[in-house]
């Protein structure tokens, strides 16, 4: 009978040893909690209670129109440049019709401070965000970035496009290769200028790689034409293929007769192409149905550039209209500039705080979709294209023609030149026409943001020049970011983000995902902005979320796996 009782006591101790070992990982720190399970309420007890905007408390759901919650600003949530983390449970879908958008944000867009953990666009060029899952953590306080020359992928490329993150690596594909045994290649990224050939795309006589994307687990790459000169309307027609590993492509058809396959999007579970005759007016958008068949959904004009976004997938066209697919029909949200002369040709689609960027030629404007009404944003420097348009820590980027040059998004009619990467002295962009270069594809990837550039109205030179920039590729970090480069997979993930002196540490599951280190000191990122849940720089969050947990503290590893389920 003692001995029972001896058992039990020490049952009893071993049990509140695990309990204050539990309630320590837990609590130690904890600024805010919110369950979000029937309520919106700080379980911390410090009394930062969230006003509900639409969020399904009851299912901890976030519908990615308008839905999120928000914390008004307190001095508890001040972290300055002292350490924090961020834990939450997030749910996704398989199938997606919208960008993911944002997890947790504090973030003054027009000051550039704050701090914001999201889901990443991954646009790249022409294309559409690929419907991975991958994660984003960065800390900004107005810092002017640094550039860093990553080489020229295949060494005697004109072109580069299409940069795509796919299974940890950053991807990019060539066009305008002077020789015919270099056309249409893709590299993968091996670090500072390095670049491994994945080998050609098929073997047509087409000389370029402009579209790829990721769907569905599998990185796919779509053959093209040249961008000008004597090739277009000559050769073989675009095809599209899936990325086998090495330097293997499996062709997988061809969607339609046309000479270029411009643009590749995942959207609601199916992967669609856009396609163009280059030198006329016919083209299409079709939809892949397994094997080498692609069937036609829409048939008006030139498609060059999709997008996804609140349940529609967008497409663009030299015409100088826009177009919303809900997956049966087609609806036409006209010229963002009413006339053609003002604008006929839309080169790039991208999302920007919940609402949809167009960037447009020949005066290098960017209009944005509000209230079903087109709005007009400026025109960026002397730019006649735009390009590009992605979200990289908090601030939106485009990239132009004719300088290849990048500018950043700091309110209507302000756009900041960040570097013109093509410069030579005395250049007359009114008058050296044929030297028009692009910022072709931007990505991010290793919590920095990548940036192609690419020739414009043709492959004019026989080799690339002695300081040639056009085909390389460079990368651009301001403040401190981290990314989780490889996909989460649907359903219900555990993330966490943490920020410790100058590293930051992303993990999933329990598990170290992601780390980077700055030279600087750490960013003092405190902000005024309200603490928003499921909104952010990039878009309302598309999903399920719960147990928000945010410290002013460092969790290691052992208690970012204690505060899972």
């Amino acid at each position: 009978m003692v001995c029972l009782q001896f058992v039990r006591v020490v049952l009893v101790l071993c049990l509140a040893v695990v309990s204050s070992q539990r309630a320590t990982a837990t609590d130690q720190g904890l600024v805010g909690y919110w369950k979000i399970a029937g309520d919106c309420r700080d379980s911390s007890d410090n009394g930062l209670d969230a006003l509900n905007h639409g969020v399904d408390l009851a299912n901890s759901e976030f519908n990615g129109r308008d839905a999120y919650l928000e914390i008004p600003d307190s001095p508890k949530l001040a972290f300055g440049d002292g350490d924090f983390t961020i834990a939450a449970e997030v749910y996704t879908e398989k199938n997606t019709d919208d960008v993911l958008g944002d997890l947790v944000s504090k973030f003054d867009p027009a000051a550039r401070r704050g701090f914001n953990l999201t889901f990443t666009s991954n646009t790249s060029g022409y294309n559409s965000q690929s419907n991975t899952r991958h994660l984003f953590f960065g800390l900004d306080n107005a810092t002017d970035g640094k550039w860093v020359d990553c080489g020229r992928p295949g060494e005697v490329c004109h072109s580069s496009d299409a940069l795509t993150v796919f299974n940890g690596d950053l991807y990019v594909g060539t066009v305008d290769a002077p020789d015919e045994a270099d056309w249409a290649h893709v590299y993968r990224f091996k670090g500072g200028q390095n670049w491994e050939d994945c080998g050609r795309v098929g073997t047509g006589k087409v000389r370029g790689v402009y579209a790829m994307i990721v769907h569905d687990g599998a990185l796919y790459a779509a053959t093209a034409g040249p961008h000008g000169g004597d090739g277009i309307n000559k050769g073989d027609f675009g095809r599209v293929y899936r990325y086998r590993g090495g330097k293997e492509w499996e062709d997988i058809g061809q969607p339609g007769d046309h000479y270029r396959v411009n643009s590749l999007a995942s959207f609601n579970g199916k992967l669609y192409a856009l396609a163009i005759n280059t030198g006329g007016k016919h083209g299409g958008v079709y939809v892949y149905e397994g094997g080498q068949k692609w069937t036609q959904c829409g048939d008006f004009g030139r498609p060059h550039t999709s997008g996804v976004h609140d349940g529609h997938l967008y497409a663009a066209y030299p015409q100088g209209e826009v177009f919303a697919f809900d997956g049966k029909s087609w609806e036409r949200l006209g010229n963002p500039y009413e006339t053609f002369e003002n604008c006929n040709q839309l080169h790039a689609q991208g999302a920007y705080q919940g609402e949809w960027f167009v960037g447009t030629w020949p005066f290098g404007k960017v209009a944005v979709q509000r209230e079903g009404k087109w709005v007009d944003l400026g025109r960026l420097g002397d730019s006649t294209e735009i390009v590009g348009l992605t979200l990289y820590n908090g601030s939106l980027y485009a990239g132009a023609i004719p300088r290849a040059e990048v500018f950043r998004y700091d309110g209507p009619n302000q756009w900041t030149s960040i570097r013109r990467l093509f410069d030579p002295p005395n250049y007359d962009a009114v008058k050296d026409i044929e030297d028009w270069s692009r910022a072709s594809s931007m990505t991010v990837y290793q919590g920095k943001m990548f940036v192609s550039t690419a020739d414009c109205f043709r492959a004019a030179l026989s080799h690339p020049r002695e300081n040639e920039i056009r085909g390389k590729v460079y990368s651009f970090a301001t403040g401190d970011g981290v990314s989780v480069d490889r996909d989460l997979g649907p359903g219900w993930k555990h993330v966490a983000a943490v920020r410790e002196g100058s590293r930051l540490r992303m993990y999933v599951d329990g598990k170290l995902a992601a780390t980077a280190d700055s030279d600087n000191r750490p960013i003092a990122a405190a902000s005024g902005a309200p603490l928003r849940i499921g909104l952010g720089p990039h878009s309302h969050f598309r999903g399920k979320m719960r147990e928000v947990r945010i410290y002013d503290r460092a969790l290691d590893s052992s208690e970012v796996a204690a505060v899972q389920r």
